[in-house]
Order: C-alpha cells, then sequence, then structure tokens
C-alpha cells in the first residue's frame, strides 16, 4: 500500500492515519511540520539538521552529540527512508572535546515546536551500541518525553545485557539544575519495557498519544503504557511534581552513545560497520479533532493476586529471605512522599530469595508484565557518569516469566529508585497457565530488590478493535 493511504481497508484516502486508530475515530489532522515520509531525496525543510548552519546556527541548542559527534553527511535519505550512519571515523576532524571515541553520526530536529499530539514512527534500529531515539525537549531543557531510546548492540557481548537490543526504553527528565539541586533526582519517570524482538532485524511502528492529562505508549498496534500527570506528579522533587511534559517542545530523531551501556575502552572500530544505520519510513504527527476529547483508556483487568503487598505475601510462592518490607524511610522511594502504601516486598536482605505466582490466562494471547522494581543498595546508577559515587555498587535482581508457552523470558534491574519495568509474552496454543517470578539468584550480583504494583494485564490490539 502507497505510505499516504489510510491504514483503513475502508478508507483509502491521501490522509495517513495513527496506526491505532485505523478507522479515524480521533478525527485526526496531520501536522505538516512535524512529518516527513522521506520519500523525495531531499530531508523536509522541517527539520534542523545538526551541524548545518541554516540561518540558526550549526548546532542548535549548541548539542553535539553525547560521546560522539554529529555531522550533516551522517544523514541521508534512500529509498524513501531517512537514514542516520554511525561511523567510526578516526581521521575525521572533530570539535574540541570530541573524537574521544571517534564516532560520527547525525540528528534532526524539528524547527517548529509540538505542544500535545500523536506522534509516530516507522524505524528499524542500526547494529550497533549506538542509541537510536524518538523523542522531544523543550528549550528550558524542563522536560524531555523519550518515546523509544533502544541500543542496537551491547557494548560487551560477555555481560548479562545481552538482551539490550529487546529493550525499548521511554522516560521523561528535567534536566534543569536550578530545579534539581541534587543531579542524581533529574530523572523523574522511566519504563524499560522487554519487547519480545529485537529492534534491528526490522521495521516497527512505534508511538506516544501525548496530552494534557496523560501519555499512552504503544508498539506495532498495542497499548503498552499509561502514565497519567496525577501519576507522575507523585514524586515530588524541590517542590515541582514529575510531569514536566506541559510546555512546547522540539521532536528528535537522532543517535547519541550512553555511557552507561559500557566503558569507552569496550568499543570496537568493527562494531560501527555498514548496518550502523537507523532507518526511519516515515515520522507522523497529528493532533486530535476538537470534538474529539482524550478518553483516558480503560484499565483491563489485573490477573495478579496481592499486587501491591498491603499487608503480607498471600497469593504468593516464596523461598529464602522474602518478606514484606515499609519502604517508606528508604531513599528514593517509590514517591519520595507520605503514602497510604508504604509496603513492598523485599527480597533477599542478607541472602538469596525468590518469590513467583501462577496466573490463569488464555491461549493464543498476548500479555504484558509490569512492576515497579528498584535495588537499594545499588551506587552505580547516578548521572553523568563522572558523578557516580565511588566505589561503585551494583547490585541486580530480576523478574520474569515462564511456562506459558514459550522460552523464558527475564529482565535485569539495577537501579536505586523505583523504576517500572515490562515484558510482553505470548501465550501458546494450549496454555492457559502462566508464572511470574522475581529473584535475586540469577547471577552472583544479585542483592537487596524490592519489589512493587505487579500486574498482568491481557493486550488488546487497537487496530482490530479500535481506540
Amino acid at each position: 500500500m502507497n505510505p499516504l493511504l489510510a491504514q483503513s481497508d475502508n478508507d483509502r484516502t491521501l490522509k495517513p492515519l495513527p496506526h491505532t486508530d485505523p478507522e479515524n475515530t480521533g478525527q485526526w489532522q496531520l501536522q505538516p511540520d512535524f512529518s516527513d515520509e522521506f520519500n523525495d531525496g531531499l530531508i523536509g525543510e522541517q527539520w534542523h539538521i545538526q551541524g548545518r548552519d541554516d540561518g540558526q546556527g550549526a548546532y542548535y541548542n549548541n548539542n553535539r552529540g553525547r560521546n560522539s559527534q554529529f555531522i550533516p553527511a551522517a544523514i541521508t535519505e534512500s529509498m524513501g527512508r531517512l537514514q542516520i550512519k554511525s561511523r567510526w571515523a578516526p581521521d575525521f576532524e572533530f570539535s574540541k572535546g570530541y573524537g574521544n571515541p571517534p564516532i560520527t553520526t547525525g540528528a534532526l530536529i524539528s524547527k517548529q515546536f509540538l505542544h500535545y499530539g500523536y506522534m509516530e514512527i516507522r524505524c528499524r534500529v542500526g547494529k550497533s551500541p549506538m542509541s537510536a531515539a524518538f523523542w522531544a525537549v523543550g528549550t528550558d531543557n524542563r522536560g524531555e518525553l523519550d518515546v523509544f531510546e533502544h541500543v542496537g548492540q551491547s557494548w560487551d557481548v560477555t555481560k548479562d545485557n545481552a538482551d539490550i537490543t529487546q529493550t525499548m526504553q521511554m522516560s521523561i527528565h528535567n534536566w534543569d539544575r536550578a530545579i534539581n539541586e541534587n543531579l542524581s533526582n533529574r530523572r523523574h519517570w522511566t519504563q524499560k519495557h522487554t519487547l519480545g524482538f529485537d529492534v534491528t532485524d526490522t521495521m516497527h511502528v512505534y508511538a506516544a498519544d501525548w496530552s494534557e492529562n496523560d501519555i499512552r505508549f504503544y508498539v506495532d498496534g498495542n497499548l503498552i503504557r499509561t502514565l497519567t500527570k496525577s501519576e507522575a506528579n507523585r514524586v515530588m522533587f524541590n517542590g515541582l511534581g514529575g510531569w514536566v511534559i506541559d510546555k512546547p517542545q522540539r521532536v528528535w530523531i537522532d543517535c547519541e552513545l550512553f555511557d552507561w551501556e559500557g566503558r569507552i575502552s569496550e568499543l570496537r572500530p568493527e562494531m560501527f560497520g555498514d548496518e550502523a544505520v537507523f532507518e526511519v519510513d516515515y515520522v507522523r504527527i497529528w493532533k486530535r479533532g476538537v470534538d474529539c476529547p482524550n478518553i483516558e483508556t480503560q484499565n483491563l483487568p489485573n490477573l495478579v493476586s496481592n499486587s501491591d503487598f498491603a499487608t503480607d505475601l498471600s497469593g504468593w510462592k516464596t523461598k529464602g529471605a522474602v518478606v514484606v518490607q515499609n519502604v517508606s524511610k528508604w531513599k528514593y522511594w517509590k514517591d519520595n512522599n507520605e503514602s497510604a502504601d508504604p509496603n513492598a516486598m523485599q527480597i533477599g536482605a542478607g541472602g538469596t530469595g525468590a518469590a513467583s505466582q501462577e496466573i490463569t490466562v488464555k491461549p493464543n494471547t498476548h500479555y504484558l508484565l509490569t512492576a515497579h522494581l528498584r535495588t537499594p543498595a545499588t551506587s552505580g546508577t547516578l548521572e553523568p557518569s563522572n558523578l557516580r559515587t565511588k566505589p561503585l555498587v551494583f547490585h541486580e535482581g530480576w523478574m520474569g516469566v515462564q511456562d506459558y508457552g514459550g522460552g523464558r523470558l527475564i529482565r535485569k534491574v539495577f537501579h536505586n529508585w523505583f523504576q517500572s519495568y515490562s515484558i510482553k509474552f505470548t501465550t501458546g496454543e494450549n496454555d492457559t497457565t502462566a508464572t511470574i517470578f522475581f529473584n535475586n539468584t540469577e547471577t552472583q550480583r544479585g542483592g537487596l530488590l524490592h519489589v512493587d504494583t505487579v500486574s498482568v494485564v491481557e493486550l488488546k490490539d487497537l487496530r482490530k478493535h479500535g481506540n
């Protein structure tokens, strides 16, 4: 089908529609200032190309890149796709302060500011240690919205983060130092989602519906997370709530190199070969019709019993050091405020522990396992890297799902504040049960693990059932 055709068999107009609303119930209006099909051989005039002076300076916001340098030559259009190529380029004449490691890459930034809308991209991530990202940030740096950050290759394949190419990270950040005197508190909300596929293998559709009161994240037509303004504002830093995405923002498509994924000494020239290309089929952004208010998505039933550990561990099978713990006095606890539910499941106080629960599921069905997790003794997760506590302490915990009709799926945790983690899994043809689990026993680096607000819900393909 022509990419400009609507995605509904009943409406073959020349107006593309959001992947999750083929019936156009939202009466969507495409925004040309932020949308590009990348099929004319030229990068549309709606973008700043970092490194090229278009009258507003060569580098918007003086951002030349992270552990790499943005250059215009890294960005091309070919066969109807945007390509951002990351190269190991020791002979390139880098700007002062850049060139170690000697990597060039590229970035596009919208010339106009977006204030709420449905953001969608179809893309494939390059096979390299670079992070490919679709995100937005305001000029005051107060609010950053990451639809995704994907890393295309582990820096060190011998480590136990080999699943990094199946991980989607969504985030809201606040980088305003006047508000965040403690640099470790700049990240307000993050979800790490295990996709069930490798982001470098083929094209997939990622989207976020950003409104005044919530933001919904989608992958290939499935809603995988709704973050409401009220939930984000449970986290208070220096008197400001976590919902910092309430101002206009510029949209970014770029690649960067995150030093918290590894050490510069681990990088090799061969990691930046011909497949180190972030390919984008299109980026499209819509505004909802004026007569179509954003209706909050109804939560599907949670299949997990005793999911918040308010009083005890009933419903859970435990082994070893597992207890209910009041975590309200811990630094970086779950909302940094007084709460009617201060308890979490604690695994591994001075030893090893594990907890699991068997749930009832339907055959041949997609499900999403989500939990808030942290390893409170870890000290190696502060940003930026030169400000991390020394010596570093990396304690790890794990969550996962097994016995559902597919291979055992697992997610590693090593952050000292609560973050949201999720895993998508699909049951087998004859499977009616699945087992979810949490432990600190997968490797010898296991430490104290806190678990809270566990859920398993059935995923609905919105392309088939409407929004």
